[in-house]
């Protein structure tokens, strides 16, 4: 059994990233979206995207709009 002292499944270089790295995050707009059952989902969009008329309810499968 090897007995290094890697934790194992990490590589070299991995962490999280912030915005100095990445860059600015695009502004967001959260559209909410209600299906037939009363569910409410809401994702978010970059604000000068087009966004979908009707999305998919994540708890019942039913188009929401």
């Amino acid at each position: 059994m090897p007995s290094g002292s890697a934790i194992r499944g990490s590589r070299v270089g991995a962490g999280p990233m912030g915005e100095a790295e990445r860059g600015d995050a695009a502004p967001r707009i959260l559209i909410s979206y209600f299906c037939a059952q009363g569910h409410e989902t809401s994702p978010s969009f970059a604000h000068d995207a087009e966004f979908p008329i009707e999305w998919d309810c994540p708890k019942c499968g039913m188009p929401a709009g």
